[in-house]
């Protein structure tokens, strides 16, 4: 990887070039937004701005950084472009539309760091961000691009792992998508509960509540391109949830039936 072109330096962007740069590698990037790259470059996430054509001219290695829908797009703009890159890579959360995206596209392997935090842009950037993680691709039937590709995965810090574009969006609805949805849900709760909700958080609530603030404009596109997975997810917990709350009340009504029968059973004095 003698130059690493990044497109969208957000978040996972901006990571992905402060962890390349730590190693020497020349990092090139842009973004939709200008003053977002600059501010990556600032922050020591890239080497040096430059434009869409100048990163597919000077990189052996690109990465599309970008939202769902924009990734999409970008896939679809390379069709049948001549192929000057040796690895070209995504990271979106969403594999199925992708893997459509990207037939006709050269040197392509899709892929899926699980890795983020709540916040976004290059601000919220770590070097480390993708250590000792997953790091999902999907295989490209290619035995050399796909151990090109898992090679920069490895170099990322991250363990990668083969997965088809439908089984990691089936299981991403319930180990992604659902929980996030679920974070927004409860988070609303709580504060309807009491207004002083927070006083009353442990870890685990506390985590939800950093959960939710996820930008949402963001997790709308993934929820839209999984809808199908993450309500068959959702309404098999709304079952749970439901029978659980049966099993509440049932439970609690013997406990009072007990409670009677055994006063009832008492001698009198």
């Amino acid at each position: 990887m003698s130059r690493l072109g990044i497109l969208g330096t957000g978040l996972i962007g901006a990571s992905i070039g402060m962890r390349a740069r730590r190693d020497g590698v020349y990092v090139l990037g842009c973004d939709a937004q200008e003053q977002i790259a600059n501010e990556a470059r600032e922050l020591g996430a890239l080497d040096e701005c430059a434009s869409r054509d100048d990163l597919y001219a000077r990189c052996s290695t690109i990465v599309i950084a970008a939202p769902l829908e924009a990734t999409c797009a970008e896939l679809t703009a390379l069709r049948g472009r001549k192929t000057s890159w040796d690895l070209l890579l995504d990271v979106a959360s969403v594999k199925g539309p992708v893997a459509q995206a990207a037939r006709g596209v050269g040197s392509f392997v899709g892929t899926h760091p699980l890795a983020g935090n709540q916040g976004s842009g290059p601000a919220a950037a770590t070097g480390d961000l993708f250590e000792e993680r997953s790091w999902a691709y999907v295989p490209s039937g290619n035995r050399d691009l796909d151990e090109r590709a898992s090679d920069f995965i490895r170099r990322m810090g991250a363990q990668p792992f083969a997965c088809d574009a439908e089984r990691h969006d089936r299981i991403v609805a319930a180990t992604s998508h659902l929980p996030q949805l679920l974070a927004w849900l409860l988070a609303k709760r709580m504060r309807e509960v009491d207004d002083q909700y927070e006083r009353y958080c442990g870890p685990a609530a506390r985590e939800v509540l950093r959960l939710s603030q996820s930008p949402a404009s963001l997790w709308d596109e993934i929820m839209r391109a999984n809808a199908l997975p993450v309500q068959a997810e959702a309404s098999a917990l709304t079952r749970a949830l439901a029978s659980a709350c049966e099993r509440l009340v049932s439970d609690e009504k013997r406990a009072d039936e007990g409670v009677r029968a055994r006063t009832r059973a008492r001698p009198r004095e």
